[in-house]
């Protein structure tokens, strides 16, 4: 009887460890660069809602990482009011530096299957070249769909240059 409560409680410990390390295993979590955002001829704030957008939607919503060698001259965010449905645009200046360095962090998938609920509203982020040629950048996320830290720090180290409101996409409709 000792041999086989021995034998239960190992084997009950080996479980716990191995349940354990799934859920911290490198493994659990895959990083990921989205496809490069296209290009697009100008900011349009109007496609602003604040959330990552599905694939089927039109070429302006879709979000995408930096495609390489393009080379910012402007940022612009735009921001919803989802009270109104107003969006605020921001046009920055400064170094783009550390947030071409946040935008190029790989997101994440997998990992642990608990998150915190909670949503976040999150502005989107149009980089702009010399010739006015933009694209929409994806905020890099982790596994449960928030924002990853950086790529807000980086935003608030830019000036802002200027601001208007513009209708968001609802409320032109």
């Amino acid at each position: 009887m000792k041999h086989s409560r021995a034998t239960a409680v190992a084997l009950s410990g080996t479980m716990a460890l191995l349940g354990l390390t799934s859920c911290s295993s490198p493994l659990a979590t895959q990083t990921y660069l989205p496809e490069p955002a296209v290009l697009q001829s100008a900011v349009d704030c109007s496609t602003a809602n604040g959330w990552e957008v599905a694939s089927t939607q039109p070429a302006a919503l879709l979000k995408g990482s930096v495609p390489e060698g393009f080379a910012p001259d402007q940022v612009a965010t735009c921001t919803m009011d989802p009270a109104t449905m107003a969006v605020t645009e921001e046009w920055l200046s400064g170094g783009f530096g550390p947030l071409l360095a946040a935008l190029a962090t790989p997101s994440e998938r997998g990992g642990p299957a608990s998150c915190l609920d909670y949503g976040e509203i999150l502005p989107g982020i149009w980089l702009v070249n010399a010739a006015g040629e933009a694209v929409n950048a994806q905020w890099p996320m982790d596994s449960c769909g928030h924002s990853l830290p950086g790529t807000y720090e980086a935003l608030k180290g830019l000036t802002v240059v200027s601001s208007k409101t513009v209708p968001g996409q609802e409320a032109a409709s």
